[in-house]
């Protein structure tokens, strides 16, 4: 049984109908899913033909009537058809959105093109900035830089702090981070951040000044010393908020005690823990203003961004593939779902219908993937073989291996 997230009490419509699509397709319930798309389509920019169209798709790869090909082939459609000047970011990027939930990604590159497009255009600087980033277009951002420096406010100064990095120094503006126990912790050391995927990096890229960061998951808060690529080494972890509500529910604080520094993901600047005030308890950096129409962060580039608010880190990332391959997850590194009673897989899924595609929509794969893929262009940070080989791709070719992965299995 699925247990229900609190969620804040008002949203905006956009994120109230992907919230309650994604909820309906995994409960296989089509009849609150056309409901959804009726009753907000004003409200999301959709008139009647457009939302009946979307809901008739949703539902027809819900109920497994059409393949997906045809599924995503009619999105294609209802991009091109509806592909007007007067149409908003926001109703490309649910429709975005919407699209991913059933698997359909290279499908939803339709919509998030036009969306990405319309930024790009927007008297705001900081939605151009948004588009120039999301295009990986770093001539496009530091033409962008000069209207937005300006602006006291954190996007612009999370934008500034990120084009500095991209750019090596040539634009925007640096913005390290004022939690000095953190920065003294990391400032000249060479950090390593390793993800749950398979990885070629080996314990040879470990030296005396190495300090090696992962995700903690349930159930997977240590790592065997002769199995791991690493040797098991782990000096910084990172706490989802999931992770942490397991911890407290078994009162399990015990096992943070291992490690030099412990970072929560705080998603809301209100948000209080109170756990946030031990001494080696902080809250990580976050780069969700970076990313567009309420995305949220994996893990892995939240992690990136955090060691790079500190001057002087030499980073390297590895152990992802932004979910580009057959293995997400090793062995080693598979949670045990409790909130479910269950084993994850090597997608990390319990076997749920359409587990991971709204997981995927929600966290916006390609915005995750376009943060960590700049930087990497660039040589701010040093990547895997693995990880490597995905910043590489087309991001239509990426998108691709999702369907192949997880859309036409409706995993």
């Amino acid at each position: 049984m699925r247990l229900p997230r609190l969620l804040p009490r008002r949203r905006d419509p956009h994120t109230a109908l992907i919230t309650g699509v994604k909820a309906a397709v995994r409960g296989g319930n089509t009849a609150r899913i056309r409901k959804e798309l009726l009753t907000r389509r004003t409200q999301v920019g959709l008139n009647l033909s457009q939302a009946n169209e979307m809901a008739l798709i949703i539902n027809a790869r819900v109920d497994d009537t059409v393949s997906h090909d045809e599924a995503s082939s009619r999105l294609v459609t209802l991009a091109e058809t509806m592909s007007s000047p007067s149409v908003k970011a926001t109703t490309w990027f649910t429709l975005e959105n919407l699209s991913r939930t059933i698997g359909c990604f290279r499908a939803s590159h339709g919509f998030t093109r036009r969306g990405l497009d319309a930024l790009a255009l927007s008297e705001n600087p900081v939605e151009r900035m948004l588009s120039a980033i999301h295009w990986r277009d770093l001539d496009a951002a530091s033409a962008t830089w000069p209207s937005l420096e300006s602006l006291d406010s954190a996007v612009a100064r999370d934008a500034g702090h990120y084009l500095w990095l991209w750019s090596g120094g040539r634009s925007g503006q640096a913005q390290w981070s004022n939690d000095s126990p953190w920065s003294e912790a990391l400032e000249q050391k060479n950090i390593i951040l390793l993800g749950p995927a398979p990885t070629s990096l080996n314990r040879r890229a470990i030296t005396q000044d190495t300090l090696v960061g992962r995700v903690l998951m349930q159930d997977v808060t240590s790592w065997d010393g002769q199995k791991d690529p690493l040797g098991g080494q782990c000096d910084l972890v990172w706490v989802s908020r999931e992770t942490r509500n397991w911890i407290r529910d078994n009162d399990a604080w015990h096992l943070l005690e291992p490690f030099a520094a412990v970072s929560f993901r705080v998603d809301r600047a209100n948000q209080e823990w109170p756990e946030l005030n031990s001494e080696n308890y902080r809250p990580a950096h976050n780069p969700s203003t970076l990313m567009v129409g309420g995305s949220s962060p994996n893990m892995m580039p939240l992690m990136m961004w955090d060691v790079l608010k500190v001057e002087g880190v030499s980073l390297t990332v590895g152990g992802t593939t932004f979910f580009a391959s057959q293995t997400a997850y090793t062995d080693t590194n598979r949670r045990f779902k409790h909130t479910l009673g269950r084993p994850t897989d090597e997608t990390g899924s319990t076997g749920e219908l359409f587990e991971r595609c709204p997981t995927f929509a929600r966290h916006n794969v390609t915005e995750n993937l376009s943060l960590v893929a700049n930087l990497a262009h660039s040589g701010a940070i040093a990547v895997d073989d693995d990880c490597r080989r995905v910043v590489e791709l087309d991001i239509v070719d990426y998108l691709t291996e999702l369907d192949e992965l997880y859309g036409v299995e409706r995993r």
